[in-house]
């Protein structure tokens, strides 16, 4: 099978996309992301321990990364499944040939050269190897693409229930739409409509890169409101991720940065508008509470 170019966007179709094969897999092989964090609960090694609003508080970054580092293992050792076994067993299946024929080829031509009894083991490989190349480059940007989209809302799970947890029932909603939709919005919508400079944005996002510019998109109908972006993103990610002149931007937006407390500490000490996980939780996020108390919830009112 040829790989020019026009091959090759036939061959980018069927595998990618909405209606491509490794969509298909995905759903398949890999739980979804309330599913894998509710997982990563079950396989913490805080599972069997009672969690007072105390002890959440006094270890929520402890918790807060396990759990996020744990759900990302278990996610790649299903994402490893889905590619070993779940693509390679759906390409050579009789019934997925029409629905995707040129990867049907692919595979055909690939066995052929392995039953080709002229060749020799080092040729066999070398054909193999330029035969696969393609196929293999697109299955792993498919499931890299698919790894950064998942992030978010698996974390947005775990935030809500250590919240939840930290004695912030009732106290935030989620999803809210404002100008964008919302990860979280501290204490509510009613609260945001009756007087926005109390309320609190929280954003979450796997990794900062270019995303902190979506949190900006708020700030039309937020004026006034302190937002809060969290990303979640390991010590080693953060060192050429996360720079001075991202933060200092955030700052000009009046965005706090919240990260692991780590990150906090060893990089960026003295900035102002970075908090660690255990200053947001234990410090920031109450003082923020102080002032939303007073706008009360005509819903509980009417209970």
């Amino acid at each position: 099978m040829a790989t020019d170019s026009t091959s090759l966007n036939r061959l980018k179709t069927e595998l990618q996309g909405s209606r491509g094969l490794i969509h298909k897999v995905r759903k398949e092989f890999i739980p979804s992301g309330s599913k894998l964090a509710a997982l990563a609960w079950e396989k913490s090694s805080f599972q069997s321990q009672r969690l007072t609003e105390e002890t959440v508080r006094r270890r929520f970054n402890e918790l807060l990364c396990e759990l996020i580092d744990l759900e990302y293992k278990l996610y790649l050792q299903y994402e490893e499944k889905c590619k070993s076994e779940g693509v390679i067993e759906s390409v050579v299946q009789r019934s997925e040939k029409r629905r995707y024929p040129n990867v049907s080829r692919l595979v055909a031509q690939s066995l052929k050269i392995i039953r080709d009894d002229k060749l020799g083991d080092i040729d066999k490989l070398l054909a193999l190897g330029s035969t696969l190349r393609p196929f293999y480059k697109l299955v792993e940007q498919s499931f890299a693409q698919g790894r950064m989209s998942r992030a978010g809302g698996s974390s947005q799970f775990h935030l809500e229930k250590l919240l939840t947890l930290a004695g912030y029932k009732g106290q935030f909603e989620m999803q809210q739409v404002l100008n964008g939709t919302v990860d979280f919005l501290f204490p509510g919508k009613y609260a945001w409509e009756k007087d926005r400079q109390k309320c609190v944005i929280l954003s979450i996002k796997r990794t900062l890169r270019e995303r902190y510019k979506q949190v900006f998109e708020e700030l039309e109908t937020t004026k006034g409101m302190t937002i809060y972006l969290l990303v979640t993103e390991t010590y080693e990610e953060a060192e050429s991720d996360i720079t001075e002149s991202k933060i200092d931007k955030l700052k000009e937006q009046n965005v706090y940065l919240v990260v692991r407390d780590e990150i906090r500490e060893k990089r960026f000490p003295r900035k102002a508008n970075v908090l660690g996980f255990t200053e947001f939780i234990n410090a920031e996020l109450p003082k923020r509470r102080a002032l939303w108390k007073s706008l009360s919830n005509p819903r509980r009112r009417h209970r």
